[in-house]
């Protein structure tokens, strides 16, 4: 089995406790990401990443000025890191946005700190390299996965899960889907489908990528119904699909709660399950139903079938045999 996610909780218990002088410098930053239009998600993910640093910084480093950090600061930083667990590709990720900061800084600060320089770009480069196992679902394994989450009440787990598989959707897309997006004025293609608003996708800026949703009605909609059952019953009455508790009160679900989702289908099935393996079991079903490569592009709003190549996870043997099979029918 691969490497286990290791995801923010608990690596930013100390925020609160940061100088003031950090945390301007933090948003600051935020205001400059917003400035350059920066994607709502990248914005948070840079905020939760920069909290990790500056929440270590205050347990382990005394709370230092960011301005007055050298080197070894963040040498100790990746260090800690690294004896978290965290892959290389994860402390990349970490360390980039420290050099975005400290980029920003440099720009905009000049006259305030014109000594200061970014420290990042003299530390040797984080080499990245693939990290986790490929987890490739078979229709039986998510069919039992489905069934158990069922048998334990987890309906929302497991309509979160049909509604992964029966579309390929991405974590961001899934949290903007209502439940009136699944009506019959919704279906399209004989009812095969449902095809949802245009919502926002992953692109460039603030507004990304507009693009619709396909869902295979059949594999949704009865852990849909079930999930609505449940609703009723908890009396919640959010106009988002998915959803978590806060204050006593149902709130729309965000992308910790699909974390939770995954954390929670790895434990109780015993496999490393992320939401983008559900992508590839969704591209990969398509790709066996034998539909021409532009349709599937279509489906996922790719602008291209390059796509294919990264998401179908049918066996290189299966695909032969395919092929072998249709070529002999022919002679």
């Amino acid at each position: 089995m691969g490497r286990k996610t290791v995801y923010n909780e608990n690596l930013t218990k100390n925020w609160e406790n940061v100088s003031k002088e950090n945390k301007r410098l933090v948003k600051d930053f935020i205001q400059y990401c917003k400035s350059n239009d920066k994607s709502p998600q990248t914005i948070f993910q840079y905020e939760e990443w920069l909290k990790v640093f500056f929440s270590w910084n205050y347990e382990e480093n005394d709370d230092k000025f960011f301005i007055q950090l050298k080197k070894r600061d963040f040498v100790y930083y990746f260090g800690w890191l690294r004896d978290l667990g965290m892959s290389a590709n994860r402390i990349a990720s970490l360390k980039s946005v420290l050099s975005s900061l400290s980029s920003e800084i440099e720009l905009l600060y000049e006259d305030m700190y014109p000594n200061f320089h970014n420290q990042l770009r003299g530390l040797e480069p984080i080499h990245i390299s693939t990290v986790r196992e490929k987890t490739v679902l078979s229709t039986e394994q998510i069919n039992n996965i489905l069934s158990g989450l069922v048998e334990k009440k987890e309906y929302q787990v497991a309509c979160y899960l049909a509604l992964l598989c029966s579309s390929g959707s991405r974590k961001s897309e899934m949290l903007q889907m209502k439940p009136e997006f699944f009506v019959e004025d919704r279906e399209v293609f004989n009812g095969y489908m449902y095809c949802t608003p245009s919502i926002r996708s992953k692109g460039r800026g603030k507004q990304g990528k507009i693009i619709k949703k396909y869902v295979i009605k059949e594999s949704f909609l009865p852990f849909f119904k079930l999930w609505m059952e449940e609703r009723e019953k908890l009396g919640i009455d959010c106009p988002m699909l998915f959803v978590t508790k806060k204050d006593g009160k149902y709130v729309a679900a965000n992308i910790s709660t699909a974390n939770s989702f995954a954390a929670k289908i790895s434990k109780l099935f015993n496999i490393e399950y992320y939401n983008h393996s559900s992508r590839h079991y969704f591209c990969t079903m398509l790709r066996n139903m034998d539909l021409p490569d532009d349709v599937i592009v279509q489906i996922f709003s790719w602008s291209d079938a390059s796509m294919l190549k990264i998401y179908d996870d049918t066996p290189a043997e299966e695909k032969m045999g395919k092929f072998f099979a249709s070529f002999l029918n022919k002679e």
